[in-house]
């Protein structure tokens, strides 16, 4: 059995991977750190607010060090640094009166990760393996390459005939936690050792990677793992599905500027245009971000099926909390779920980080329903699910069997 963990990116809600790692690994492994962790798997990948993970896993703290990253205020104003007024750029030093374009800095988040994960900056991450104990594991961070317009990503091992890339863990993680337009302001910016080329990145989600498993996948088989030997598990930072009052909002903002367009007098409507403008560029911008997991999620799960008429999902579980409302939601989690609707990726807030731990625990518990791997959204906006858990429960069920499986057939 060869093991991939795949962590989806999502800034701040990155805390629900911390959470679901203690949760599964609580009874086995006691004193829980790291390392331990990251040695259960063959190959990670991971993107942005996954590749934070990575790099606290990857620095051997322990789960709880871990979580308090995300639970500490000033860590996470250090990642999320606001410009002030006199760092903005022109034109964003106007936009951002609107709540429109980046408010961070780039450059002090870069300081911020080598100052956070000591070790990691210590060294290359071709000497993580090493480091970490397990010296065959692949660790692979996804970012996007601003220079040559093509998803980059950095690995721990050689690529073929392209050999070594000499980078740090953290200065991958700085490009990989780059989200752009609404978010940071500038490419994250560093050379590899050795090397007098600079790179300039992006998130990887602007590769179409915020949710990796597919690109997991795929980096084992061309290191020649046979498909049917691969286990993948994906976890997620919460898969938003736009509410129904979100719909009717847009509708209803839609109609009006397609019908007051041509009245340029009218100052009164320019409100509900600029509104429209503003709503379909955001959504546009951050679909990149939001990029459908479902659609990773489900062709990872075609690559390890052995016959698609033949659907088995032993091998790949996905767990995200899906942040939705249906007819089937319990009327207790609504106001909750209305709540974290509301919320961005960029959480600096010590009560956004509370709704994100309820929000771990009603999932947990059986309250919010489990990302399907795949399904479909009625006009009614009620979610049928086609593959994939639809509890937390169902999913760590299957994980736990799966490593017992493994664990008695090494025995063997």
């Amino acid at each position: 059995m060869y093991k991939i963990l795949s962590l989806d990116g999502g800034g701040s809600w990155a805390i629900l991977q911390l959470l679901t790692l203690k949760e599964r690994f609580r009874v086995e492994i006691p004193g829980l750190k790291g390392h331990d962790i990251l040695r259960q798997f063959d190959l990670i990948i991971a993107n942005s607010g996954g590749s934070i993970v990575l790099a606290a896993l990857a620095e051997n703290m322990t789960i709880d060090e871990a979580i308090h990253l995300f639970d500490e205020k000033e860590t996470r104003e250090r990642i999320f640094s606001k410009n002030s007024y006199k760092e903005s750029f022109w034109p964003v030093t106007l936009t951002r009166l609107f709540s429109f374009g980046p408010k961070y800095s780039s450059k002090r988040k870069g300081k911020a990760f080598a100052q956070l994960f000591p070790k990691c900056h210590s060294m290359l991450m071709n000497e993580l393996p090493d480091f970490i104990g397990k010296p065959n594991l692949k660790l692979i961070v996804c970012t996007y390459d601003a220079l040559n317009n093509r998803a980059k990503f950095f690995r721990s091992y050689p690529q073929g005939n392209a050999g070594w890339e000499y980078v740090k863990l953290t200065q991958a993680i700085h490009g990989s936690s780059n989200a752009p337009v609404q978010y940071f302001d500038f490419p994250a910016r560093f050379k590899a050792k050795g090397s007098n080329i600079f790179y300039e990145l992006w998130d990887g989600a602007l590769g179409g990677f915020n949710n990796p498993a597919v690109a997991g996948i795929i980096e084992a088989f061309r290191v020649q793992v046979p498909l049917e030997e691969m286990v993948l598990i994906s976890i997620g930072n919460g898969n938003k599905l736009m509410s129904m009052a979100d719909k009717e909002n847009f509708f209803q903002i839609k109609s009006i500027t397609i019908k007051e367009r041509f009245k340029k007098l009218n100052f009164f409507s320019y409100k509900f245009q600029f509104r429209y403008f503003k709503q379909t560029v955001l959504n546009q911008a951050k679909t990149i971000l939001y990029e459908p997991p479902d659609w990773s999620s489900f062709v990872a799960l075609m690559f390890l099926s052995k016959k698609a008429a033949e659907i088995d999902a032993v091998s790949f579980i996905r767990l995200s909390p899906l942040i939705h409302i249906d007819g089937k939601t319990h009327p207790s989690v609504v106001p909750l779920l209305e709540k974290l609707y509301a919320l961005d990726m960029d959480l600096t807030e010590d009560s956004e980080i509370s709704l994100i731990k309820e929000c771990f625990e009603k999932w947990k518990n059986g309250a919010i329903q489990n990302q399907p791997i795949h399904f479909e959204v009625q006009r009614n906006n009620d979610l049928v699910y086609h593959f994939g858990d639809e509890w937390f429960e169902n999913a760590m069920d299957k994980w736990r069997g799966l490593d017992q499986k493994n664990t008695e057939k090494n025995e063997e």
